[in-house]
């Protein structure tokens, strides 16, 4: 079982790094490097109203449904599930929020 577990989390894991990837990259991201935009804080702050990552965080709410599904209705409270969804709820963090608010790009 644990081979099992372990194989999903990776599978889930991935698929859910590559959703993230894709519904996170604002539509102009491609600017960065070309005239005065150098990094993502100017980036932010050049195309402050034309913001994407709404509808990208609510695309992208989905990846939690494993967790959801496997912590509250099959009561299954293994720590690799746990570690999973934490690595998973980070990145999502990342992605969408933390990288714009402290500009570490």
């Amino acid at each position: 079982m644990k081979y099992k577990l372990l194989t999903l989390c990776i599978i889930w894991f991935g698929v859910s790094v590559f959703w993230v990837i894709i519904f996170s990259v604002q539509d102009k991201e491609w600017w960065i490097g070309q005239g005065e935009i150098k990094n993502i804080c100017d980036l932010v702050y050049y195309i402050e109203e034309d913001d994407s990552r709404n509808t990208g965080i609510i695309f992208s709410l989905p990846v939690f449904f494993p967790a959801v599904y496997a912590i509250f209705i099959k009561k299954n409270h293994h720590w690799l599930i746990w570690l999973t969804t934490l690595a998973i709820a980070g990145y999502w963090l990342w992605q969408f929020f933390i990288r714009y608010q402290l500009c570490l790009w």
